[in-house]
Protein backbone atom coordinates (compact mmCIF):
# COMPACT_ATOMS: atom_id res chain seq x y z
CA UNK A 1 0.00 0.00 0.00
CA UNK A 2 2.82 2.43 0.86
CA UNK A 3 4.52 1.66 -2.47
CA UNK A 4 1.28 2.35 -4.32
CA UNK A 5 0.74 5.60 -2.43
CA UNK A 6 4.17 6.81 -3.53
CA UNK A 7 3.44 6.18 -7.22
CA UNK A 8 1.86 8.93 -9.33
CA UNK A 9 -1.70 8.83 -10.61
CA UNK A 10 -3.03 9.90 -13.99
CA UNK A 11 -5.93 12.19 -13.07
CA UNK A 12 -8.87 13.02 -15.31
CA UNK A 13 -11.44 15.68 -14.44
CA UNK A 14 -14.57 15.49 -16.57
CA UNK A 15 -16.57 18.70 -16.29
CA UNK A 16 -19.48 20.18 -18.15
CA UNK A 17 -17.23 22.81 -19.73
CA UNK A 18 -13.82 21.17 -20.06
CA UNK A 19 -11.91 17.92 -19.67
CA UNK A 20 -8.61 18.11 -17.83
CA UNK A 21 -5.83 15.58 -17.36
CA UNK A 22 -2.58 15.67 -15.38
CA UNK A 23 -0.08 13.48 -13.58
CA UNK A 24 -0.32 13.84 -9.79
CA UNK A 25 2.72 12.84 -7.74
CA UNK A 26 2.80 11.99 -4.04
CA UNK A 27 4.05 15.49 -3.15
CA UNK A 28 0.71 16.79 -4.56
CA UNK A 29 2.42 18.41 -7.53
CA UNK A 30 0.32 18.67 -10.70
CA UNK A 31 2.38 17.87 -13.80
CA UNK A 32 1.85 18.05 -17.58
CA UNK A 33 -1.58 19.67 -17.47
CA UNK A 34 -3.76 19.18 -20.50
CA UNK A 35 -7.28 20.52 -21.14
CA UNK A 36 -9.82 20.45 -23.96
CA UNK A 37 -13.44 21.63 -24.22
CA UNK A 38 -15.99 18.97 -23.28
CA UNK A 39 -18.50 19.82 -26.03
CA UNK A 40 -21.07 17.32 -24.80
CA UNK A 41 -23.46 18.45 -27.53
CA UNK A 42 -21.36 16.30 -29.89
CA UNK A 43 -22.51 13.14 -28.12
CA UNK A 44 -21.22 10.62 -25.61
CA UNK A 45 -18.85 8.79 -27.98
CA UNK A 46 -17.11 11.99 -29.00
CA UNK A 47 -16.61 13.04 -25.37
CA UNK A 48 -15.30 9.62 -24.32
CA UNK A 49 -12.83 9.67 -27.22
CA UNK A 50 -11.75 13.15 -26.16
CA UNK A 51 -11.22 11.98 -22.57
CA UNK A 52 -9.02 9.10 -23.69
CA UNK A 53 -7.05 11.31 -26.06
CA UNK A 54 -6.26 14.09 -23.59
CA UNK A 55 -5.30 11.56 -20.90
CA UNK A 56 -3.02 9.71 -23.32
CA UNK A 57 -1.38 13.00 -24.26
CA UNK A 58 -0.75 13.83 -20.60
CA UNK A 59 0.75 10.38 -19.98
CA UNK A 60 3.01 10.71 -23.03
CA UNK A 61 4.19 14.15 -21.93
CA UNK A 62 4.94 12.78 -18.45
CA UNK A 63 6.97 9.95 -19.94
CA UNK A 64 8.95 12.39 -22.11
CA UNK A 65 9.86 14.50 -19.08
CA UNK A 66 11.08 11.47 -17.14
CA UNK A 67 8.24 11.28 -14.62
CA UNK A 68 7.42 7.85 -13.16
CA UNK A 69 4.78 5.63 -14.75
CA UNK A 70 1.34 6.15 -13.19
CA UNK A 71 0.00 3.32 -11.05
CA UNK A 72 -3.54 3.88 -12.31
CA UNK A 73 -6.13 6.36 -13.50
CA UNK A 74 -8.57 8.32 -11.37
CA UNK A 75 -11.59 9.95 -13.01
CA UNK A 76 -13.52 12.74 -11.32
CA UNK A 77 -16.92 13.11 -13.01
CA UNK A 78 -20.36 14.60 -12.37
CA UNK A 79 -22.85 12.42 -10.58
CA UNK A 80 -24.91 10.50 -10.10
CA UNK A 81 -22.64 7.58 -10.91
CA UNK A 82 -21.79 4.05 -9.76
CA UNK A 83 -18.21 4.07 -8.41
CA UNK A 84 -18.07 0.29 -7.94
CA UNK A 85 -18.90 -0.53 -11.56
CA UNK A 86 -17.36 2.63 -12.98
CA UNK A 87 -20.56 3.78 -14.69
CA UNK A 88 -21.76 7.36 -15.15
CA UNK A 89 -25.51 6.91 -14.69
CA UNK A 90 -27.45 10.15 -15.31
CA UNK A 91 -25.65 13.49 -14.74
CA UNK A 92 -27.98 16.49 -15.27
CA UNK A 93 -25.13 18.60 -16.66
CA UNK A 94 -23.95 16.17 -19.38
CA UNK A 95 -26.48 15.79 -22.17
CA UNK A 96 -27.32 12.24 -23.19
CA UNK A 97 -25.14 10.47 -20.63
CA UNK A 98 -27.03 7.43 -19.38
CA UNK A 99 -25.26 4.36 -17.95
CA UNK A 100 -21.94 5.06 -19.67
CA UNK A 101 -19.21 2.54 -18.61
CA UNK A 102 -16.57 5.24 -18.50
CA UNK A 103 -14.02 3.47 -16.28
CA UNK A 104 -14.00 0.42 -18.55
CA UNK A 105 -13.58 2.54 -21.68
CA UNK A 106 -10.67 4.49 -20.23
CA UNK A 107 -9.02 1.37 -18.77
CA UNK A 108 -9.11 -0.29 -22.17
CA UNK A 109 -7.77 2.76 -23.99
CA UNK A 110 -4.93 3.51 -21.55
CA UNK A 111 -4.21 -0.06 -20.39
CA UNK A 112 -4.22 1.01 -16.76
CA UNK A 113 -6.56 0.18 -13.86
CA UNK A 114 -9.11 2.97 -13.70
CA UNK A 115 -11.41 4.17 -10.92
CA UNK A 116 -14.37 6.54 -11.21
CA UNK A 117 -15.76 8.78 -8.48
CA UNK A 118 -18.15 11.69 -8.27
CA UNK A 119 -16.29 14.99 -8.53
CA UNK A 120 -17.42 16.30 -5.16
CA UNK A 121 -16.43 13.08 -3.39
CA UNK A 122 -12.99 13.46 -4.95
CA UNK A 123 -12.91 17.07 -3.78
CA UNK A 124 -13.94 16.42 -0.18
CA UNK A 125 -11.32 13.70 0.13
CA UNK A 126 -8.66 16.08 -1.20
CA UNK A 127 -9.60 18.90 1.17
CA UNK A 128 -9.88 16.49 4.11
CA UNK A 129 -6.49 14.89 3.46
CA UNK A 130 -4.53 17.90 2.31
CA UNK A 131 -6.55 21.13 2.44
CA UNK A 132 -8.92 23.27 4.47
CA UNK A 133 -10.63 20.32 6.20
CA UNK A 134 -7.44 18.57 7.29
CA UNK A 135 -7.78 17.19 10.81
CA UNK A 136 -11.57 17.51 10.89
CA UNK A 137 -13.67 14.63 12.16
CA UNK A 138 -16.75 15.62 10.14
CA UNK A 139 -16.39 17.79 7.06
CA UNK A 140 -18.57 18.94 4.17
CA UNK A 141 -17.33 20.12 0.80
CA UNK A 142 -19.64 22.37 -1.22
CA UNK A 143 -18.92 23.37 -4.79
CA UNK A 144 -20.73 26.35 -6.30
CA UNK A 145 -20.12 26.45 -10.01
CA UNK A 146 -22.17 25.47 -13.07
CA UNK A 147 -24.09 23.29 -10.62
CA UNK A 148 -24.03 22.86 -6.85
CA UNK A 149 -22.66 19.66 -5.36
CA UNK A 150 -21.11 18.30 -2.23
CA UNK A 151 -19.16 15.57 -0.53
CA UNK A 152 -19.25 14.29 3.04
CA UNK A 153 -16.77 13.00 5.59
CA UNK A 154 -18.67 11.85 8.69
CA UNK A 155 -16.87 10.62 11.81
CA UNK A 156 -13.67 10.22 9.84
CA UNK A 157 -15.15 8.21 6.96
CA UNK A 158 -16.16 9.25 3.45
CA UNK A 159 -19.90 8.77 2.93
CA UNK A 160 -20.86 7.42 -0.50
CA UNK A 161 -24.10 5.53 0.17
CA UNK A 162 -25.29 2.22 -1.30
CA UNK A 163 -26.27 3.91 -4.57
CA UNK A 164 -23.31 6.29 -4.71
CA UNK A 165 -25.57 9.34 -4.29
CA UNK A 166 -24.86 10.38 -0.68
CA UNK A 167 -23.72 13.98 -0.54
CA UNK A 168 -25.78 15.25 -3.50
CA UNK A 169 -26.53 18.35 -1.47
CA UNK A 170 -27.26 20.51 -4.50
CA UNK A 171 -30.56 18.68 -4.71
CA UNK A 172 -31.74 19.56 -1.23
CA UNK A 173 -35.07 21.36 -1.35
CA UNK A 174 -34.91 24.96 -0.13
CA UNK A 175 -38.07 26.35 -1.81
CA UNK A 176 -41.18 24.16 -1.96
CA UNK A 177 -42.51 26.02 -4.99
CA UNK A 178 -39.13 26.99 -6.38
CA UNK A 179 -37.87 26.66 -9.95
CA UNK A 180 -37.33 23.34 -11.69
CA UNK A 181 -33.85 21.89 -11.35
CA UNK A 182 -31.85 20.37 -14.20
CA UNK A 183 -32.57 16.96 -12.69
CA UNK A 184 -36.30 17.60 -13.27
CA UNK A 185 -37.34 18.12 -9.64
CA UNK A 186 -38.68 21.28 -7.99
CA UNK A 187 -37.10 23.71 -5.53
CA UNK A 188 -33.56 22.35 -5.29
CA UNK A 189 -30.82 24.73 -4.23
CA UNK A 190 -29.00 24.06 -7.52
CA UNK A 191 -31.99 25.56 -9.33
CA UNK A 192 -31.51 28.80 -7.38
CA UNK A 193 -27.84 29.29 -6.54
CA UNK A 194 -25.86 27.62 -9.33
CA UNK A 195 -24.20 29.32 -12.28
CA UNK A 196 -26.83 27.80 -14.54
CA UNK A 197 -29.61 29.24 -12.39
CA UNK A 198 -28.00 32.68 -12.21
CA UNK A 199 -27.63 32.77 -15.99
CA UNK A 200 -31.29 31.77 -16.41
CA UNK A 201 -32.47 34.47 -14.02
CA UNK A 202 -30.21 37.05 -15.66
CA UNK A 203 -31.64 36.30 -19.09
CA UNK A 204 -35.20 36.50 -17.75
CA UNK A 205 -34.39 39.85 -16.12
CA UNK A 206 -32.96 41.12 -19.40
CA UNK A 207 -35.97 39.93 -21.39
CA UNK A 208 -38.39 41.89 -19.23
CA UNK A 209 -36.23 45.01 -19.29
CA UNK A 210 -35.51 44.93 -15.58
CA UNK A 211 -31.79 45.71 -15.65
CA UNK A 212 -30.41 48.65 -17.65
CA UNK A 213 -26.81 47.89 -16.67
CA UNK A 214 -27.08 44.22 -17.66
CA UNK A 215 -28.56 45.33 -20.98
CA UNK A 216 -25.58 47.63 -21.54
CA UNK A 217 -23.10 44.85 -20.84
CA UNK A 218 -24.97 42.36 -22.99
CA UNK A 219 -25.13 44.82 -25.89
CA UNK A 220 -21.39 44.30 -26.43
CA UNK A 221 -22.09 40.70 -27.39
CA UNK A 222 -21.09 39.05 -24.12
CA UNK A 223 -23.14 36.03 -23.05
CA UNK A 224 -25.54 36.62 -20.17
CA UNK A 225 -24.07 34.28 -17.60
CA UNK A 226 -23.38 34.32 -13.87
CA UNK A 227 -20.22 36.39 -14.32
CA UNK A 228 -22.00 39.09 -16.33
CA UNK A 229 -24.83 39.20 -13.81
CA UNK A 230 -22.28 39.67 -11.02
CA UNK A 231 -20.55 42.47 -12.95
CA UNK A 232 -23.84 44.31 -13.29
CA UNK A 233 -24.52 43.84 -9.57
CA UNK A 234 -21.07 45.18 -8.70
CA UNK A 235 -21.77 48.19 -10.93
CA UNK A 236 -24.75 49.02 -8.73
CA UNK A 237 -27.63 47.32 -10.53
CA UNK A 238 -30.14 46.59 -7.76
CA UNK A 239 -32.10 43.89 -9.62
CA UNK A 240 -28.96 41.87 -10.37
CA UNK A 241 -27.79 42.32 -6.76
CA UNK A 242 -31.14 40.98 -5.55
CA UNK A 243 -30.73 37.81 -7.67
CA UNK A 244 -27.28 37.20 -6.18
CA UNK A 245 -28.50 37.87 -2.65
CA UNK A 246 -31.35 35.37 -3.06
CA UNK A 247 -28.95 32.77 -4.47
CA UNK A 248 -26.43 33.20 -1.66
CA UNK A 249 -29.23 33.02 0.92
CA UNK A 250 -30.45 29.73 -0.57
CA UNK A 251 -26.94 28.27 -0.35
CA UNK A 252 -26.67 29.54 3.22
CA UNK A 253 -29.99 27.91 4.14
CA UNK A 254 -28.75 24.63 2.68
CA UNK A 255 -25.56 24.87 4.76
CA UNK A 256 -27.54 25.67 7.91
CA UNK A 257 -29.62 22.53 7.39
CA UNK A 258 -26.43 20.49 6.96
CA UNK A 259 -25.08 21.94 10.20
CA UNK A 260 -28.21 20.80 12.02
CA UNK A 261 -28.15 17.32 10.47
CA UNK A 262 -24.42 16.49 10.53
CA UNK A 263 -22.88 18.77 13.19
CA UNK A 264 -19.72 19.29 11.09
CA UNK A 265 -16.41 20.76 12.18
CA UNK A 266 -15.92 22.54 8.87
CA UNK A 267 -17.71 23.38 5.62
CA UNK A 268 -15.31 23.99 2.75
CA UNK A 269 -16.77 25.98 -0.13
CA UNK A 270 -15.13 25.78 -3.54
CA UNK A 271 -16.00 26.02 -7.21
CA UNK A 272 -15.51 28.81 -9.72
CA UNK A 273 -18.31 31.03 -8.43
CA UNK A 274 -17.27 30.71 -4.79
CA UNK A 275 -13.67 31.43 -5.71
CA UNK A 276 -14.60 34.71 -7.38
CA UNK A 277 -17.32 35.76 -4.91
CA UNK A 278 -15.93 35.79 -1.34
CA UNK A 279 -19.12 37.56 -0.26
CA UNK A 280 -20.86 34.19 -0.67
CA UNK A 281 -18.96 32.78 2.30
CA UNK A 282 -19.94 35.78 4.44
CA UNK A 283 -23.62 35.20 3.64
CA UNK A 284 -23.33 31.48 4.38
CA UNK A 285 -21.85 32.23 7.80
CA UNK A 286 -24.66 34.66 8.57
CA UNK A 287 -27.35 32.23 7.44
CA UNK A 288 -25.90 29.46 9.59
CA UNK A 289 -26.10 31.73 12.63
CA UNK A 290 -29.67 32.73 11.70
CA UNK A 291 -31.04 29.28 10.90
CA UNK A 292 -29.01 26.54 12.62
CA UNK A 293 -28.96 25.39 16.24
CA UNK A 294 -26.72 27.66 18.27
CA UNK A 295 -24.22 25.07 19.54
CA UNK A 296 -23.33 23.39 16.21
CA UNK A 297 -23.45 26.80 14.51
CA UNK A 298 -20.79 28.07 16.91
CA UNK A 299 -18.63 25.01 16.26
CA UNK A 300 -18.57 24.93 12.48
CA UNK A 301 -15.98 26.80 10.44
CA UNK A 302 -16.76 27.96 6.90
CA UNK A 303 -13.57 28.00 4.84
CA UNK A 304 -12.63 28.57 1.21
CA UNK A 305 -11.09 25.66 -0.67
CA UNK A 306 -7.33 25.56 -0.22
CA UNK A 307 -6.74 23.40 -3.30
CA UNK A 308 -9.09 25.47 -5.49
CA UNK A 309 -9.25 24.40 -9.13
CA UNK A 310 -6.90 21.44 -8.59
CA UNK A 311 -9.10 19.80 -5.97
CA UNK A 312 -10.66 17.30 -8.41
CA UNK A 313 -7.25 16.35 -9.76
CA UNK A 314 -5.35 15.99 -6.48
CA UNK A 315 -8.18 14.02 -4.87
CA UNK A 316 -7.71 11.16 -7.32
CA UNK A 317 -4.34 10.33 -5.73
CA UNK A 318 -5.71 8.68 -2.54
CA UNK A 319 -8.71 7.25 -4.42
CA UNK A 320 -6.57 5.24 -6.84
CA UNK A 321 -4.07 4.12 -4.20
CA UNK A 322 -6.79 2.91 -1.81
CA UNK A 323 -9.04 1.28 -4.40
CA UNK A 324 -6.21 -0.69 -5.94
CA UNK A 325 -6.07 -2.48 -2.61
CA UNK A 326 -9.86 -2.78 -2.09
CA UNK A 327 -11.63 -5.82 -3.62
CA UNK A 328 -14.94 -3.92 -3.61
CA UNK A 329 -13.61 -1.94 -6.58
CA UNK A 330 -12.20 -4.86 -8.57
CA UNK A 331 -15.10 -5.13 -10.97
CA UNK A 332 -14.11 -5.97 -14.52
CA UNK A 333 -15.14 -2.52 -15.69
CA UNK A 334 -12.22 -0.99 -13.80
CA UNK A 335 -9.40 -3.25 -14.78
CA UNK A 336 -8.01 -3.82 -18.27
CA UNK A 337 -7.78 -7.46 -19.24
CA UNK A 338 -4.11 -7.53 -20.13
CA UNK A 339 -1.90 -8.85 -17.33
CA UNK A 340 0.98 -6.57 -18.35
CA UNK A 341 -0.91 -3.59 -16.95
CA UNK A 342 -0.86 -4.87 -13.38
CA UNK A 343 1.23 -2.36 -11.38
CA UNK A 344 4.01 -4.02 -9.47
CA UNK A 345 2.97 -4.51 -5.89
CA UNK A 346 -0.74 -4.11 -6.58
CA UNK A 347 -3.14 -7.01 -5.94
CA UNK A 348 -5.06 -8.50 -8.83
CA UNK A 349 -8.74 -9.38 -8.87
Amino acid sequence: MDELTDRPVLAIDLGGTQIRAALITSDLAVHVRRAVPTRDEEGVEAVVARICKVAAEARAAARETGLPTPVGVGISAPGPLDPWRGIVTAPPNLAGWRDVPLAMRVAQALELPTFLERDTNVAVLAEWRYGSARGARTAIYVTVSTGIGGGLIVDGRPVIGPDGTAGEIGHLVVELDGPRCGCGRIGHVEAIGSGTALARDGRALLDRGGSPRLAELAASGEAVDAALLARAADDGDAACADILAHAWMAIGAMCASLVNVLNPDVIVIGGSIAEHRPDLLDVVRLEIVRRAFATPASRVRVEPSRLKDDVSLIGTLPIVAERLADPAFWAGSHWPSMAATNPQGAPRP
